[in-house]
């Protein structure tokens, strides 16, 4: 070990700053005159750096008591109750009972705010008010207070810590705070409940057990109490606080329109509908007062907001132009309409004619550009042109869609047919070559006839439409009347409700087929208010074949229909019918008379109306159909069996309808209402009449220029009912099954009591299913 030197070495030059020596510390002593080691820093000396620097605040616990007390008189509870949990000093003061002078003058700071209640302290009474912290999680942001068990809980720990059933529920019921949750039923905090039961347990069988009890219930009496007092000020305080941050809002947008109109936007914040009100911006929402800096952070965002506004102005203003352009045009239609009454042909709808190329030019003409009615002054010389083409090419909708009927009930009758296997048809498929040299089956496509002969077909009178929305299949949504679910039904012998049988050219009219029925919540939202209907709401679309179908089943009642009237199902056309307008009586419900023997009532139809009475009351391949064309003396007796039917029907009609042997009457519609908002369904003529007195102020209307017929009548907008014309007498032999009445002792019949329902109404072999399955009364699901 070396010697240690006595003389001091000179400082070497290295580049290095000699080390100081430590700074002195000196002792001092604490608010109670404890001695303890203060750190004193000389002016100038450098700290070290691992030493925390002071705060402003750090020696506010020098100051004397009575001066914090000042200090503190002036916060609020939960800055006190914030201020208590900062430092061990701050905690050791604010804790102790000398300080509860500070806790209350710091609650009179909160206005009209409850004493604490005797069973809490201040602290706690601040912490439970004013702290948005779980009591069970310490989890931030549960501002909702159960002052009747006096805690704060949040979502997920309420789960847990609150119970609504436990043992001895109704022992200790009333000891317990609780609070009323879902469906009314009480809950309990479970610490409260596990406590309560802990000390009824230790005090059974002792003399303080009953003096515990009453204890409790004063105290869930006075917690209730107290617990009213609270919510009450609790709901003021929030409603309040609400009051506030809205006038905050208000005042900054009000600020904000200060600054935007300063810089030239204050014409278009007076166009700004109240859906794009400033007030819904986010960055105008806000409830912070609005200064110099915060206005330079936003003012690029809300110019652009603004500009995006003024964008949505001028596209409202030119759909608004749009609209009441087509308005002028729709007009122009109207006018052509009308001139054209009654109609022969159908007729184009106002969507319908706002497509044609030549009125979409017009209404897309510039905006300073002027539209009136002048404008479409060519359209109009040029209107039955473009109705011609139009129903050109309706009709090339329509025969598509009867060609992909014919595609897909041909594949569907090929699939039927093949059910086993037959070496006859594959040598047959072979001859057509529809194998390739691999082996491979290849498609084999089905003669379709062509457009010639689709259009000689759809105008038979055998070609019966049926739309899918007039007629859902039964316990479905939609239309499945191809599936094999319809063949179920029929199995089953279930008669499906059926809309009135569509015919060749009027089916062109059918209402369905520019009509969409529109929910209330989705009316006012359709982009163009001239295409609504009001009642029932409704909105106008462009006229489509999608929802027309070809009814196979009511082309088999139409064509037996057809025969009876003595004409060729084949050549035979709906307008032919029509002119004929042939009178038919449905032996198949046949009801024989119980004073004649060879005597029977049966049902009269027109021809539209026996296809439907055949496909609502007789399944077709149930049995054939059996009908009696009527001609001389049963004819005349059905006109005036159907007059007498139809007086006694609108006996309080407004006046009755004058061509009695009309299928249907409510084919009626206002000619002042065409093609606008208020436009209705058809009405009876006598409604007609008071519509037109009532809405328009017509006392003595004419037809053809105040109602016009519907173009699609006789087949109607709406189904008929009953759509039996009238009854008549027949005389034709009994069938050997029907019993005939037989006579009493009295002279009376047997079977003069019982109801006529009950006859054997069917001409025919009666089967007792149709009872089940026919009876509206008995549905099938």
């Amino acid at each position: 070990m070396r010697p240690r030197s006595s003389v001091a070495q000179a400082p070497v030059d290295n580049g290095k700053k000699p080390r100081r020596p430590p700074k002195k510390r000196a002792r001092g002593s604490d608010v109670d005159g404890n001695q303890q080691n203060v750190e004193v820093i000389k002016p100038g000396a450098r700290r070290a750096k691992w030493q925390p620097r002071p705060g402003k605040l750090a020696a506010l616990m020098n100051l004397p008591l009575d001066v914090l007390f000042e200090i503190f008189g002036h916060l609020n509870p939960l800055d006190i109750l914030r201020l208590s949990r900062t430092t061990k000093e701050f905690r050791r003061v604010l804790m102790h009972r000398s300080s509860m002078s500070v806790w209350k003058n710091a609650r009179d700071n909160v206005p009209s705010m409850p004493d604490c209640p005797p069973f809490w302290t201040e602290p706690h009474y601040a912490n439970l008010a004013f702290d948005p912290h779980c009591h069970e999680c310490g989890a931030p942001g549960v501002r909702n207070v159960d002052w009747r068990i006096g805690r704060r809980i949040c979502a997920k720990c309420s789960k847990a810590c609150m119970v609504d059933a436990y043992h001895g529920e109704s022992v200790i019921s009333g000891l317990v705070p609780s609070k009323y949750g879902k469906r009314g039923r009480l809950l309990f905090y479970r610490k409260d409940v596990e406590e309560v039961q802990k000390n009824l347990h230790k005090l059974t069988g002792s003399d303080g057990l009953e003096a515990y009890r009453e204890e409790r219930r004063a105290f869930v009496k006075e917690m209730e109490t107290q617990a009213k007092t609270l919510e009450a000020w609790a709901a003021s305080q929030a409603k309040d606080r609400s009051d506030q941050l809205e006038d905050a809002r208000r005042d900054r947008k009000t600020a904000i329109i200060e600054r935007l109109t300063e810089i030239g936007w204050g014409d278009e914040i007076e166009h700004i509908p109240y859906t794009d009100d400033l007030s819904h911006h986010k960055l105008v929402k806000q409830p912070t007062r609005l200064t110099d800096r915060i206005w330079n952070n936003i003012k690029n965002d809300m110019i652009k907001y603004m500009e995006e506004m003024k964008s949505r102005r001028l596209q409202r203003e030119r759909k608004a132009l749009l609209i009441a352009r087509k308005r002028t045009a729709i007009g122009v239609l109207r006018s052509y309409k009308i001139a054209h009454l009654p109609f022969t042909d159908v007729m184009p709808e106002a969507v319908d004619f706002c497509s044609f190329p030549e009125v979409i030019e017009i209404v897309g003409l510039p905006t300073e550009t002027e539209v009136t009615e002048a404008s479409f002054a060519d359209v109009a010389s040029r209107m039955d042109d473009l109705v011609h083409s139009w129903r050109t090419r309706m009709h090339s909708r329509l025969r598509a869609r009867v060609k992909d009927h014919l595609l897909s009930s041909g594949k569907r009758r090929a699939r039927a047919e093949r059910v086993t296997p037959d070496p006859l048809y594959e040598e047959y498929v072979e001859s057509l070559g529809v194998i390739d040299v691999k082996g491979k089956k290849k498609e084999v496509s089905l003669p379709v006839p062509d457009d010639a002969e689709i259009d000689q077909m759809i105008s038979l009178a055998t070609t019966v439409f049926r739309c899918k929305t007039c007629t859902p299949t039964i316990g479905l949504p939609g239309d499945l009347s191809d599936s094999d679910y319809d063949d179920f039904l029929d199995i089953l012998g279930g008669r499906r409700s059926r809309s009135t049988p569509l015919f060749y050219p009027k089916v062109m009219g059918h209402c369905c087929l520019t009509r969409s029925r529109t929910l209330p919540w989705d009316y006012f939202v359709t982009d163009d208010p001239n295409f609504r209907i009001d009642l029932p709401m409704s909105t106008r679309t462009t006229w489509n074949a999608y929802l027309l179908q070809v009814d196979e089943e009511a082309s088999k009642a139409a064509r037996t229909v057809v025969e009876a009237c003595g004409e060729d199902p084949l050549i035979t056309t709906a307008t032919k019918m029509d002119e004929l307008d042939p009178r038919l009586a449905c032996l198949d419900c046949m009801k024989w008379s119980k004073l004649e023997v060879n005597e029977g009532e049966v049902p009269v139809f027109a021809w539209r109306s026996a296809v439907q009475h055949r496909m609502r009351n007789h399944r077709p391949d149930h049995r054939p159909a059996k009908w009696k064309k009527l001609e001389g003396e049963l004819l005349e007796e059905s006109n005036r069996n159907a007059r007498e039917m139809y007086k006694f029907i609108h006996i309080f009609d407004y006046q009755a309808f004058p061509d009695i042997t009309q299928s249907t009457s409510v084919i009626w519609l206002c000619v002042h209402c065409m093609d606008l908002p208020q436009e209705r369904e058809c009405y009876e003529l006598g409604k007609m009449r008071n519509h037109l007195s009532t809405i328009h102020g017509i006392e003595e209307p004419v037809e053809n220029q105040d109602y016009y017929k519907d173009y699609e009548a006789p087949q109607g907008r709406r189904p008929d009912p009953k759509p039996s014309d009238s009854k008549v007498t027949l005389q034709m032999e009994r069938p050997p099954h029907v019993p005939v009445a037989r006579r009493g002792f009295f002279g009376f019949h047997e079977d003069d009591d019982e109801d006529d329902e009950d006859d054997y109404g069917d001409y025919g072999d009666y089967d007792e299913d149709d009872f089940y399955f026919g009876n509206s009364f008995f549905p099938l699901f």
